[in-house]
């Protein structure tokens, strides 16, 4: 099977860290091609991806007028003469001038839906988005999770009491979607009306809400406590997330939860808000810890009780299960071989 994935950019993100994951995976047994529109690029998430894979940058200007890129993008198409195209955002569709058989991958909630009925397949990356889509008149929409390659992610071994606890969020740094003010706002809480300050936070990423997080950071007097590590390859992530004691993802809207997915494969304890992407992966509860969306109170309860009472470890065994069953990046890719098929 010939498969073009299309993209508006390669910038860090869930969406792009999926798709290097997914390629990955695709090209063992596929011929594909990705196609990069804008010049919005990351060349370290590019340079993860399988030499096997035809990478093609138009380099276009965002919202430019351009009509000699759309032309390459077409003609670069009908030149790799792909059995499927595969977006993934809004709009891109519009650059098409041939009827190939054009699926997408919805990978949060909000979305336009104006292309919708245009696609021979919509797939979502979790039911939370599938049941979101439905609502919005779109019945035909088929849940693929997210997948991750589990086995590239070292585990931890041994859970020791620390005198310090370090405590990890991996993600764009963007309050409005992640809720890192949240987090910030219930280690104050800890720190300065509980008396409890032996945590280190670790935020792993960057974004546009990385000069607000730091001022609050500094308002709220947790300089000594925070630090913000910049941006990080998948590699390190991989390496490094082990070493760490807590992960908390404090997500005010997330379709999937890609970073979860990665601390389950991990072996940590896990804090994650419960709006459904995030909810869902860890099986609601099941395989983490859960608090009320916003709630800082509530979340500083739940970092608070697993400082003072610990973690109930059988979760960790049952989220590596579910990870290494539900969202392991070869079950991904299977699936969507599989449901590309459906539509030849």
């Amino acid at each position: 099977m010939r498969i073009a994935h299309v993209v508006w950019g390669m910038e860090t993100g869930g969406v792009e860290t999926m798709l290097v994951n997914i390629i990955n995976e695709q090209v063992k047994t596929d011929k594909v091609a990705l196609y990069i529109v804008n010049d919005f690029v990351n060349n370290s998430l590019l340079s993860g991806i399988s030499s096997k894979c035809t990478i093609k940058r138009l380099n276009r200007r965002p919202h430019s007028k351009d009509i000699w890129k759309p032309i390459f993008l077409n003609i670069q198409l009908l030149l790799f003469h792909p059995d499927i195209v595969h977006i993934h955002s809004g709009k891109i569709s519009k650059l098409f001038k041939f009827k190939w058989k054009i699926v997408r991958t919805i990978h949060g909630f909000y979305n336009d839906p104006e292309d919708y009925s245009t696609m021979a397949a919509l797939y979502a990356i979790s039911d939370a988005v599938r049941n979101y889509t439905i609502k919005q008149g779109y019945s035909k929409v088929t849940t693929i999770p997210n997948g991750i390659d589990v086995k590239a992610i070292k585990s931890k071994k041994e859970y020791l009491h620390k005198e310090v606890i370090e405590i990890v969020q991996v993600g764009r740094l963007w309050t409005k979607a992640k809720g890192q003010d949240v987090l910030l706002n219930a280690l104050a809480e800890l720190k300065n009306n509980r008396n409890i300050s032996c945590f280190r936070m670790h935020f792993i990423g960057i974004g546009p809400s990385e000069k607000e997080l730091k001022k609050l950071t500094t308002d709220l007097k947790l300089n000594d406590n925070v630090i913000f590590e910049g941006q990080k390859s998948q590699n390190y992530i991989y390496d490094n997330l082990c070493r760490f004691d807590l992960f908390i993802q404090p997500s005010k809207h997330d379709g999937f939860g890609l970073t979860v997915a990665e601390a389950m494969a991990a072996r940590l304890p896990i804090i994650v808000s419960d709006f459904p992407g995030p909810y869902e992966v860890i099986d609601k509860g099941r395989c983490g810890m859960v608090f009320h969306n916003g709630d800082v109170n509530d979340l500083a309860n739940k970092i608070e009780s697993f400082v003072l009472r610990g973690y109930d470890y059988c979760m960790v065994d049952e989220a590596y299960k579910r990870v290494c069953d539900l969202y392991d990046v070869s079950v991904t890719a299977r699936r969507y071989l599989e449901e590309y098929k459906k539509i030849l």
